[in-house]
């Protein structure tokens, strides 16, 4: 044998664990990134804090705040954090928060499902951040604001399922006392996940004059535009927006509505349980009944085919023709 005969097998071995290796650094590097790639390679997940040129990112935390019973609720201390690149968040008073305008007109609030602590709510919201502002012009300035609201992860989970739906209607009077502060001239776009739906559709019910749990919003002006309000999986009742729902008159300040649900969802099949109503069903798994009157305001789709069984975030964001559809919406685009 030549003595200087390179041995083919191990530098094959050799060559495969290098590849594997980068293989594994690349896969681990994105994660920590915060980006995800699906089965059809469309770049998805995005969750780093690098907000567009102009654009204003703030994080609303209502999680120190009580729910409950009451007429009102202490809204004025809503904790509240702006992403300042080069110096991460800093904290400021609600009154200056409301007083400013946003730089482009076009103000976007998301608001997180069940299961989320602190962390998971500021990922998911710059996730959505970054898919609501994909392909958006540069001169559109975009207020992005991520709504964090307290359903973290509890040792018993239909209780704290329960615990958290009555809350989220406490928290759509806090969503609806901040969108009342917001001029009525501004494009307002509101997107939310799972129980979150709940959430802005009851700050809608609101904002149109409804009451929820024996509260309502002092008298104020509603906005020109309506709302543009994307919902995915919605946890909440299928009859929730009817005009004798419990949120019946949310699409009176709703101006385009689109809502994807899903049939094959695991989780919300057992919807019932948690409202413990027999035979209700979630929007999230046979969409929304409507009034003929209403339907024209409303688009639903049934993405079983692209979400599957899994009551799953990193599947919506990870749905392209989801996404793209909800950014007409979110976007106010020409619909």
């Amino acid at each position: 044998m030549n003595a200087y005969a390179l041995p083919t097998r191990p530098i094959r071995f050799g060559l495969f664990a290098l590849v594997l290796m980068m293989a594994l650094c690349t896969n681990l590097l994105a994660e920590m990134a915060g980006v995800r790639e699906s089965i059809n390679g469309y770049p998805c997940g995005y969750a780093c804090k690098t907000p567009r040129p102009g654009d204003e990112i703030f994080l609303v935390s209502t999680r120190c705040l009580p729910g409950g019973c009451g007429w009102e609720l202490p809204v004025e201390q809503v904790q509240v954090s702006q992403y300042l690149p080069g110096e991460g968040w800093v904290s400021i008073d609600w009154e200056t928060f409301t007083q400013t305008q946003s730089p482009g007109g076009l103000t976007s609030v998301y608001v997180h499902g069940n299961w989320m602590d602190t962390y998971w709510a500021e990922r998911r919201g710059w996730e959505m951040y970054h898919e609501m502002t994909r392909n958006l012009s540069m001169d559109q300035k975009v207020r992005h604001v991520m709504w964090s609201w307290p359903t973290q992860e509890q040792p018993k989970p239909l209780q704290t399922v329960r615990q958290h739906a009555v809350r989220a209607d406490d928290d759509a009077f806090y969503l609806a006392s901040y969108l009342m502060t917001i001029p009525t001239e501004e494009q307002v776009s509101i997107s939310a996940f799972s129980l979150g739906s709940r959430v802005a559709l009851g700050a809608c019910h609101l904002m149109a004059g409804g009451a929820l749990r024996g509260r309502a919003l002092p008298e104020h002006e509603t906005n020109v535009h309506g709302y543009r309000v994307a919902l995915f999986s919605a946890g909440v009742t299928y009859s929730a927006i009817y005009p004798t729902g419990r949120n019946g008159q949310a699409l009176d300040v709703i101006d385009r509505m689109y809502s994807a649900f899903n049939s094959a969802d695991k989780i919300l099949r057992f919807y019932k349980m948690a409202t413990q109503r027999k035979g209700d069903q979630a929007a999230g798994s046979i969409g929304f009944s409507l009034a003929y009157d209403q339907r024209p305001k409303v688009e639903q789709v049934n993405a079983a085919n692209v979400l599957g069984k899994e009551h799953s975030w990193d599947n919506v964001v990870c749905a392209y023709c989801l996404m793209e559809r909800a950014r007409d919406y979110l976007q106010w685009k020409e619909i």
